[in-house]
């Protein structure tokens, strides 16, 4: 997905990487746990668009998942808001369940 968006977004890897530098940190900006995801800790995140000078609110949402010990955080889902608003739980569980345990 990420090499998909990269086509349009020429500066999503800067946007990702902010993302990814606050989860290593231990810092988790404005997301939101997700709920009927059978007791996986799923969280959504939203992030900016530098390239289409968009903020968190028209700009991407990523959906992560953290592993039971807290040190493994698997980035499972990326997409554009302005190209679909929100993802149905049986999507997101179903790519979240792919990785059951590591």
């Amino acid at each position: 997905m990420l090499l998909r968006l990269r086509k349009r977004y020429r500066l999503i890897r800067r946007d990702v990487d902010s993302l990814i530098s606050d989860l290593e940190d231990g810092v988790r900006p404005q997301d939101e746990r997700l709920q009927n995801m059978g007791g996986m800790a799923v969280f959504k995140a939203r992030i900016g668009n530098i390239s289409a000078r968009r903020g968190t609110r028209g700009g991407f949402r990523i959906i992560y998942r953290v592993m039971e010990d807290g040190t493994i955080i698997l980035l499972l889902l990326i997409w554009s808001k302005t190209d679909r608003s929100d993802l149905p739980d049986s999507e997101i569980r179903r790519v979240a369940n792919k990785y059951p345990r590591l």
